[in-house]
């Protein structure tokens, strides 16, 4: 079993997408059915935006379907003759040395796909049931703010194969760890870079394409006292889900990204030799390619030399988040703390907002 992604020749109703997974038997065929799925769950749906999901669903359906392979195991086997199910198989194997002794959250991660699959192969008839039963189980109900929103009585339903995995911890940066954190940066990109994300929350993919154009001279702006509102629109940067909002970047941020447009990114971009649209700009005098992913061996770095025992981009957003939060719950601000972050970071649900009331500092 091989997993390749496309070129642009590969093409359905006359549109080319780059980069998407198919994967191929050791007979050299298609696997025709992960590819009506992957085709149904990442283009016709409409659900999946992003094209690191295609990855993803490439990824974990190559592991499966090479796991089925190697082992002479036929997919479409989900009788009740077996000793356990072929997902409890696979999951198993995955927790073992041999499958990689991958984390809980990993393994169930791979499994919700190939649930998602089953389901998929059994309305299109290539199976006659699911290879997992659906249970109840018990988990922690909101508190506080969306307590009485909550109607499932702290039940919900789950496949029968899934691991229980333990909460997450959210990892936030102390505001001393923030100020180690900045100087331990000599860079200025760098440095500008982290401080954005730490007052503002935007994610990696978003500092890294941030445009040109957002950056104003402060003194033109007189809406604000103590920030400047910039907002955010897909059309000119990567956004997850691809939906606008509105950030606040503080005055003094926007001032020093002024400066920084008019002298040290003015001769980066001198050395590129060509006009770019992203505000950070590399030693080169290029953008941050790959979505910026060379900006998390920035923050690492950084993070080591100041004493941090583990951060990354993200951390940085949980920073900006709990923060923010906690200070306008504190000063007891008109605005409602939980929705003013929920718009800010983007949330499509307040839910995933409400984690920030419990996070901790490392």
């Amino acid at each position: 079993m091989d997993l390749f992604f496309s070129t642009d020749k590969f093409q359905l109703e006359g549109q080319s997408y780059t980069g998407f997974p198919i994967l191929i038997t050791k007979d050299g065929k298609v696997a025709s059915e992960a590819l009506d799925f992957c085709i149904s769950h990442l283009i016709k749906s409409g659900r999946v935006e992003s094209k690191k999901s295609w990855v993803t669903y490439g990824k974990a359906l190559y592991q499966f379907f090479g796991w089925c392979e190697a082992n002479a195991i036929d997919w479409r086997d989900v009788g009740n003759d077996r000793e356990a199910t072929i997902l409890a198989e696979f999951r198993d194997w995955n927790l073992s040395a041999e499958g990689g002794s991958l984390a809980a959250r990993t393994v169930n991660a791979r499994l919700r796909l190939l649930c998602a699959f089953y389901r998929h192969a059994c309305n299109r008839g290539w199976v006659q049931s699911v290879p997992y039963d659906i249970e109840t189980i018990t988990v922690s109900q909101p508190k506080g703010f969306l307590a009485h929103l909550d109607a499932s009585g702290g039940k919900r339903v789950s496949a029968d194969v899934m691991l229980k995995t333990p909460r997450t911890v959210i990892r936030v940066l102390s505001k001393q760890q923030s100020l180690d954190l900045l100087n331990a940066i000599s860079n200025p990109t760098h440095k500008l870079i982290v401080r954005l994300a730490l007052t503002t929350g935007l994610r990696r993919e978003e500092l890294a394409t941030f445009p040109l154009k957002y950056v104003i001279d402060p003194a033109t702006y007189s809406k604000h006292r103590s920030f400047i509102r910039v907002n955010l629109d897909p059309k000119d940067m990567a956004i997850k889900r691809k939906q606008a909002r509105g950030i606040d970047v503080p005055r003094t941020v926007m001032e020093d990204l002024w400066q920084y447009v008019i002298h040290e990114r003015h001769r980066l971009e001198i050395i590129s030799g060509q006009p770019q649209r992203t505000l950070f700009l590399t030693v080169d005098g290029v953008a941050y390619a790959n979505d910026g992913a060379a900006l998390l061996g920035v923050v690492k770095k950084a993070g080591e030399a100041a004493g941090i025992p583990y951060v990354n981009v993200h951390v940085l957003r949980h920073t900006y988040a709990t923060h923010t939060l906690h200070a306008m719950m504190q000063a007891k601000a008109q605005t409602d703390a939980l929705l003013y972050v929920r718009d800010r970071l983007g949330h499509a649900s307040v839910t995933s907002t409400e984690k920030y009331l419990m996070s901790q500092a490392l």
